[in-house]
C-alpha cells in the first residue's frame, strides 16, 4: 500500500521519519515542506513526487541512519511557475554503503529546481551521490542547480559525486558543481593547536559541516539527530 500526500490549493508543513513507497502530488498552487529524519538501517527506498501549476515542494533530508541506504527519489515538474528544492545531509561510517540517485525532470517552461547534497564518509565506508536534473525540449526559461560536496575523513573511505545535467532546450539556466575532497589539514591543525584531541577535531568539523540541516526540524528531531551523528563518530 502507497504512502500518499495528495495537496489541492493547500500548504502544509510535515515531519516524518517513514519514506517507504511515497508518492507525493502537487496541484493547483499548493505547498509542501516535506522534512525527511531517517534513523533506520538498512534502508531501500524509492519515492516519486509530481509537481503542478504554481506549487512548491521542499524536502529536507537528514539521513544518519547505520548501514546500507538506497534512496532513489524521481521529482516530475508538470507545471509552470514551479519550484522545487531538495536538501541532503548525510554522515557513512564504518563499512556503510550509502548511494543517492535523486533526479528532477522538468517536463514544462518556466519552472526551477535546485539540489543540494552533502555528506562525509569515514573508516571504510563508501558514500555516492548521483542523479539527472533534466530539462526537456520545450521547458523554455526553466532553471536547474545540483551542488554536491563530500568529505572524505580516511584513507580507506570513498566519495563519488557525479551530477549530471540533460538539457534539450536552449533558453535556459543550468549549473552544477561536485566537491569530493579529503579532511581540510588546515582546519585540523588550526582545532588541534588549540589542545583538542584529532577525534574531537574531526567531530567538531563533522557537526558544523552536517549540523545545520537540523534547523530544519522540530526540537525533539534535533536531538536526535545531534545522538545519531554522535554515535557514528
Amino acid at each position: 500500500m502507497k504512502n500518499e500526500i495528495i495537496l489541492n490549493n493547500e500548504i502544509k508543513e510535515l515531519e516524518i521519519d517513514d519514506i517507504s513507497d511515497l508518492e507525493i502530488k502537487l496541484d493547483n498552487f499548493s505547498s509542501l515542506d516535506l522534512k525527511i529524519l531517517n534513523l533506520l538501517p538498512e534502508k531501500n527506498v524509492s519515492f516519486h513526487a509530481s509537481v503542478g501549476e504554481g506549487c512548491k515542494l521542499n524536502i529536507i533530508f537528514a539521513d544518519f541512519s547505520k548501514g546500507n541506504v538506497s534512496i532513489n527519489s524521481l521529482v516530475d515538474i508538470n507545471g509552470e511557475n514551479s519550484f522545487c528544492s531538495w536538501s541532503l545531509a548525510t554522515l557513512s561510517s564504518n563499512n556503510d554503503k550509502k548511494v543517492y540517485d535523486v533526479s528532477f525532470i522538468h517536463h514544462i517552461g518556466h519552472s526551477e529546481s535546485i539540489m543540494d547534497n552533502y555528506g562525509v564518509a569515514r573508516d571504510e565506508s563508501n558514500l555516492v551521490f548521483k542523479g539527472i536534473n533534466y530539462i526537456k525540449k520545450g521547458s523554455k526559461g526553466s532553471k536547474t542547480n545540483q551542488i554536491a560536496k563530500i568529505i572524505v575523513f580516511d584513507k580507506s573511505s570513498s566519495g563519488v559525486a557525479s551530477p549530471i545535467l540533460k538539457i534539450d532546450e536552449n533558453d535556459v539556466n543550468a549549473a552544477h558543481s561536485a566537491v569530493v575532497g579529503q579532511l581540510n589539514e588546515n582546519h585540523m591543525f588550526y582545532l588541534m593547536s588549540r589542545g583538542l584531541s584529532k577525534e574531537k577535531a574531526k567531530e567538531l568539523i563533522t557537526l558544523g559541516y552536517l549540523q545545520p540541516i537540523s534547523k530544519h526540524f522540530s526540537p525533539d528531531a534535533q536531538e536526535r539527530i545531534e545522538k545519531a551523528i554522535m554515535e557514528a563518530m
